[in-house]
């Protein structure tokens, strides 16, 4: 691994970790059971359900710090057992803390205006009058709390397992590699993404082709997992009382579906600008159409030029200080200085890219796979935005 964790334990499966998971285990437990003694927001109960969410939001920091750590190892290392043992585990954890949440919404159903407004009012919740607003919301298609704490409890081996196998199968998944000149290697999902950003459109073909190929050898199993986890959100959705299967997509965007309706309809409206330049950039390559792996051909950027990861850190560091030195002040003192970022390529890694953030340490870490194309220097500069605002 090419990033540094120790900023958030010293080491994996030291003291440090254990007495952080011990006291997080603790602290939900205890917050759980008080949260299920009280009787539903009122003004008698007003200033206990106040203690609960300020302790809800401390544990929820620091269960952002723990899954920002395993996410961690896990992506880099998708081989260790340990690893993936802690995943496990920490789904577990989440779980529990969730159930606290399902209290919060009993708490916040069917409330007088009054209760909440009072509420709002609190110095201590001073900025989180849009998270209650949205809790007191969610509360009005909320299951019962026996039934919200089952489907939690079944969604640890049932929804989250199908990602946890998708992770599993993804990263042990390898494909033929053709080369130009005939060569044959087999290669990690990971590093396909930036071999389909090649300027060589035969290394891109063969990219595309070869990976295409490894899937097909589970589409069986990735079917059956988007099949499940469809189907489990299907029948949530069902029970909750939900009419549309956009509904809930809609409120965790926080839009209603006129704006989504609106954006779409702008899209379809200005379809044309996007197909001209892709009819140009084929025109550029000489072919009659793009294909999907021309997608991310670079122009004007010479076969031989492979932008190493030193120069990717220049372009990138420099882009910013340009357009925003704040950003390029910060992209060089924490990303890089302080080794924020597992770059290389390597076997078991993960496919993609991510930006994972701990609210506690008010760092983050940056996962990818760097293969010296254009491609990847977007990421690199994509991911330390993700970063910046999650400082």
């Amino acid at each position: 691994m090419t990033w540094d964790l120790t900023s958030y334990f010293p080491t994996f499966d030291g003291p440090e970790l254990h007495q952080f998971k011990e006291a997080l285990r603790n602290d939900v437990a205890a917050l759980k059971q008080d949260a299920a003694t009280l009787p539903v927001l009122s003004d008698e109960s007003a200033s206990a359900w106040e203690n609960i969410l300020l302790r809800n939001e401390d544990l929820m920091r620091r269960m952002s710090h723990l899954n920002s750590y395993i996410s961690c190892l896990a992506s880099a290392d998708a081989h260790n057992e340990a690893y993936r043992k802690e995943e496990t585990d920490l789904t577990r954890g989440r779980a529990e803390l969730a159930k606290v949440r399902i209290e919060l919404l009993r708490a916040f159903k069917a409330i007088p205006q009054k209760v909440f407004t009072d509420l709002l009012g609190n110095a201590s919740l001073d900025g989180a009058q849009n998270y209650l607003n949205r809790l007191r919301e969610e509360s009005g298609r909320a299951m019962s709390s026996d039934k919200e704490a089952l489907a939690t409890d079944l969604g640890i081996d049932g929804i989250q397992a199908w990602g946890q196998l998708y992770d599993t199968v993804s990263s042990k998944l390898l494909f033929d590699m053709v080369f130009p000149d005939g060569s044959r290697k087999k290669l990690p999902m990971s590093q396909r993404r930036s071999l389909l950003d090649h300027p060589d459109r035969c290394v891109r073909k063969a990219a595309f082709d070869g990976g295409n190929a490894a899937w097909q050898t589970i589409e069986d199993t990735a079917a059956s997992a988007l099949n499940a986890i469809a189907g489990t959100r299907l029948t949530l959705n069902r029970h909750r009382g939900v009419d549309h299967f956009l509904d809930i997509a809609l409120f965790q965007a926080a839009i209603t579906r006129k704006t989504l309706d609106a954006m779409f309809e702008a899209l379809y409206a200005n379809l044309e600008i996007p197909r001209s330049i892709l009819r140009f950039k084929a025109k550029l390559m000489g072919q009659p159409a793009i294909a999907w792996y021309d997608l991310g051909a670079p122009l004007d950027l010479p076969e031989e030029e492979r932008l190493s990861w030193e120069k990717a850190k220049s372009m990138v560091g420099g882009s910013f200080a340009r357009a925003y030195p704040a950003l390029g002040d910060f992209f060089q003192r924490q990303v890089i200085a302080k080794n924020w970022v597992d770059w290389e390529p390597r076997a078991g890694k993960r496919p993609g890219g991510f930006c994972t953030s701990s609210m506690l340490s008010k760092e983050s870490r940056i996962f990818m796979t760097y293969n010296e194309s254009l491609g990847d220097v977007l990421t690199l500069a994509h991911e330390s935005g993700h970063a910046y605002h999650g400082a």
